[in-house]
């Protein structure tokens, strides 16, 4: 079945050229000209990736993304940002409520749909039973292990739980403020800091060996695991 991208875009020849587009590249598309209306649509039918502005009428991007985040079924959507609004406190907000990109305009379509193909088909992630799986990287939630290229590698229990925070939410970027009050990951006493979580990812890389180039830095905002392009 064809995949199903939601756009909500209030300036309607762009959305107009965004669907014609995508229909055009194998895709079926939803319009909608403000955030409210993409999530009554959501609560029924539940979307493969999202395309959304920052700046519409009753409910902006950006609080429309904090809320997609908040639901079960909707926080693993790809969404990407398409927006006039370029400053790098713009992008930086964007990124920390949950965006996977920020594309600014005009936009390129190749770009847009490059981007939109890796979200897409990068699906090795897929749990069978208990097993979360990226790439050459196998983890086993049940027993707590961990397999590269079918090769055992030990992880403390808050490496462990860091890399399957990072895989579960693979190709999205997490802010050093979300890994920090992640309790999954640190449990409830621990005081955790910026430099703590820079020494754990800089760990975990190391024992993932050449896996370890997965996890990506974006500075100034956290990190993310994706493939190489």
């Amino acid at each position: 079945m064809e995949k199903l991208i939601v756009i909500a875009e209030d300036e309607k020849d762009l959305a107009d050229i965004l669907s014609i587009n995508l229909n055009t590249s194998g895709y079926r598309t939803k319009v909608f000209s403000n955030g409210l209306d993409l999530l009554n649509f959501c609560e029924t039918l539940v979307p493969d990736l999202i395309l959304l502005d920052v700046m519409m009428p009753k409910l902006d991007g950006i609080e429309t993304c904090k809320l997609i985040r908040r639901k079960p079924k909707l926080e693993k959507i790809p969404i990407i940002f398409i927006t006039a609004k370029a400053a790098e406190s713009d992008i930086v907000v964007g990124h920390e409520v949950g965006g996977n990109d920020y594309l600014i305009k005009p936009i390129s379509n190749k770009i847009l749909l490059s981007k939109i193909k890796r979200f897409l088909t990068e699906t090795n992630d897929v749990k069978e039973a208990n097993l979360l799986k990226f790439n050459e990287i196998i983890m086993n939630i049940d027993s707590y292990s961990t397999t590269v290229n079918q090769k055992k590698i030990d992880l403390t229990t808050t490496e462990f739980m860091l890399l399957e925070t990072l895989i579960k939410n693979k190709g999205r970027v997490l802010s050093r403020d979300q890994l920090i009050k992640r309790k999954r990951i640190w449990g409830d006493d621990k005081i955790i800091y910026d430099r703590t979580i820079d020494v754990h990812v800089k760990n975990l890389r190391e024992k993932l060996i050449n896996s370890g180039k997965y996890i990506k830095a974006v500075r100034g905002i956290g990190y993310k695991i994706e493939s190489d392009d």
